[in-house]
């Protein structure tokens, strides 16, 4: 270990880089049924072979490096992070796919040995999990067979071992729910990236808009009509979605058709070109929740702003790259459509029934107190927490000065998680 490395990790105590040395690495490559590829890295601590693992994946985030792997291998856990097919990339992410990625590590997981798998699920890791265990606790027959984009997605063939713990540690709603915030419901046109209707436009001071740093202020009657227009631009997008896949599909039956080889050549390349082209979404402003100025709305120990954007939301509402920015129909049905997506975790979590753990992040900017009581209402389990991190962000740094007083959130989480884990199926 370098000298700047040893430095950063006595500064940072629970990051990664604290971890032992002797905590014991495995390179994992697996194949889905669908004979997509994933990998991760198994933890299990030096001088120990234990017989509970937590289990991590994330939508498309790099999650075999995760923050908890220190804390929990020290306490004599084994720790599997799993990163998906879909790694740094959701342009054509099928939600439902992901499920497939994700039985494949829990199957191996059980050929391991491991009697015991808690799943751990943060951030977009908390809506994937309970979409998995929802599925994997029903019947095979019950399962999901189709995305909402209309694919086939057999899961009642699928071997869907499921975990015996669920813990969501700053997890959102799911990542379609996530985006019914932030859609900039003042958007007139979707080809038109400037076009706005000034009457709902949050970052317009007629509106109660202030600039960043000064708080705004929105009245309550025009924030849940903002509300309700932001459904309707998801499903305006939805819309949208839906005749591209069913323009590929119209010109790839007529490819198929006995009657191709009749038409003319003219016609015969025009649908063959059409059958085979790939359409994009390109979907702008997607940073324009009110709550993110308003501390009024929902109120917590979070600053203003979103993790997402420096300073005021609005240079990520306009400037590059951005949530969901651009997106294949399927890509935008299963995961980022708010009003389509199937992981919709307050839905899923109702058929989530082992004991469920919900650690929420006072101080995070993009999750918010309602959401988080709003899961425990909906989770199906009888034995449920709700339990709160205070002044701590959505990565589980410190807030402001009331933050730098206590310990470290990511220490924080690791004593509140494994006497948790450990009343309910003992120690590791």
């Amino acid at each position: 270990m370098s000298h700047h490395t040893e430095e950063r990790a006595r500064r940072l105590p629970f990051a990664f880089s604290s971890l032992d040395p002797s905590v014991r690495r495995d390179v994992v490559y697996l194949d889905a049924t669908d004979t997509a590829q994933s990998f991760g890295i198994l933890y299990r601590p030096a001088n120990r072979d234990p017989k509970t693992a937590v289990y991590l994946m994330h939508p498309r985030g790099e999650f075999t490096r995760h923050y908890v792997v220190p804390g929990l291998t020290a306490r004599g856990y084994a720790v599997f992070g799993q990163n998906s097919r879909y790694l740094n990339n959701d342009t054509d992410m099928v939600h439902e796919r992901l499920l497939l990625d994700i039985a494949a590590g829990m199957r191996w997981l059980k050929e391991q040995g491991f009697e015991r798998i808690v799943l751990l699920g943060n951030s977009g890791g908390g809506s994937l999990l309970g979409f998995y265990q929802a599925q994997a606790s029903r019947m095979p027959h019950h399962r999901l067979t189709a995305t909402p984009g209309g694919e086939p997605i057999d899961l009642t063939g699928e071997q869907m071992p499921g975990g015996d713990l669920y813990v969501a540690v700053a997890a959102h709603l799911g990542e379609g729910r996530f985006m019914l915030n932030v859609l900039d419901p003042s958007v007139t046109s979707e080809t038109d990236p400037t076009s706005y209707d000034p009457a709902w436009d949050m970052y317009n001071p007629a509106n109660g808009y202030r600039p960043f740093p000064e708080p705004s202020s929105y009245e309550r009657s025009w924030l849940a009509a903002y509300r309700e227009l932001q459904y309707e631009r998801s499903r305006r997008l939805d819309a949208i979605a839906r005749e591209y896949l069913a323009e590929h599909a119209y010109f790839r039956g007529e490819l198929r058709s006995p009657r191709f080889g009749e038409l003319a050549d003219a016609t015969r390349s025009l649908v063959a070109r059409r059958a085979r082209l790939g359409r994009y979404m390109v979907i702008y402003r997607t940073l324009a929740n009110p709550a993110y100025l308003d501390p009024t709305i929902d109120p917590s120990n979070r600053p203003l702003g979103s993790i997402f954007s420096p300073g005021d939301p609005i240079i990520g509402n306009y400037g590059p790259g951005g949530l969901a920015r651009v997106m294949t129909p399927r890509g935008w049905l299963s995961t980022w459509s708010g009003t389509s997506s199937q992981a919709d975790l307050p839905n899923t979590i109702h058929h989530v029934t082992v004991p469920t753990l919900i650690v929420y992040a006072d101080g995070d900017c993009d999750i918010f107190p309602a959401e988080q009581e709003e899961l425990l209402e909906k989770s199906g389990a009888d034995d449920k927490l709700l339990r709160v991190l205070p002044w701590a962000d959505h990565y589980l740094h410190p807030v402001g000065e009331e933050g730098a007083k206590l310990a470290d959130p990511r220490e924080r989480l690791i004593d509140m998680i494994v006497p948790w884990i450990e009343e309910r199926i003992g120690e590791p």
